[in-house]
Formats: C-alpha cells, structure tokens, sequence
C-alpha cells in the first residue's frame, strides 16, 4: 500500500474514532450532514479535507477546534509522529505536516536503505 493510500486510511479511522466520543448516532448524524450539506461521503475526507473542516466549523461551533485538536493528535500517534501544539492550526494544517513528516521520513529511510 503506497505511503499516502496508507495516511489517508488512518485518518479515515481516525476520524471514526474520534467522533465516536459523541455516540454512534452523532457519529452517523454528523457523517449524514456533511454528505448532504457538503457534498463530502466519508471516504472523500482525506481529499476535501478542508470541505470537512468548514463542515465540522459549521456543525460543532467552538467545539470543533477541540474535536479537531483530538483527531490530530491520535493521528500523529498512530503515524509515530511527535504532536506539538500549534493553536492557530487546523486539522488541515496538521494533516499536511504530517504528509511532509512521513514523506521526509520516508526519503531519510530510503537513503539508509540503499
């Protein structure tokens, strides 16, 4: 599986698990009301990532920075990445650091490998 099929599917599931510390029915509500209003199916998310984060602004208020802040940090977990705090980021920000940490990483491995 290439690097960024594999990044996307953790931030799939992560965001599955993340929302699912509002319940099951608020987690399918919420997946519900991005698809409709936003045009955004669950598994587009990693590609309109942005288009989600407006939605979640939208949905969840002041909230959604925390939910957002949950999400990153157990994506940065799962990917072996050291979370820092960046109050001013979104999830958008955080997702493409962590692109450029794993693709970094990545090079660096590639170099000790050969």
């Amino acid at each position: 599986m290439a690097w960024s099929t594999e990044l996307d599917e953790t931030l799939l599931q992560t965001v599955d698990d993340r929302l699912l510390v509002l319940g099951r029915v608020a987690r399918a509500a919420i997946y519900k009301y991005i698809e409709n209003s936003y045009r955004v199916r669950r598994e587009e998310i990693p590609d309109k990532l942005l288009t989600f984060h407006r939605a979640l602004q939208d949905l969840l208020g002041p909230g959604a920075k925390m939910m957002e802040r949950l999400i990153a940090r157990d994506l940065y977990s799962r990917l072996g990445l050291d979370f820092i705090e960046h109050h001013s980021w979104t999830l958008v920000d955080f997702m493409h650091h962590a692109k450029k940490a794993k693709r970094h990483d990545l090079t660096w491995r590639s170099i000790f490998l050969v």
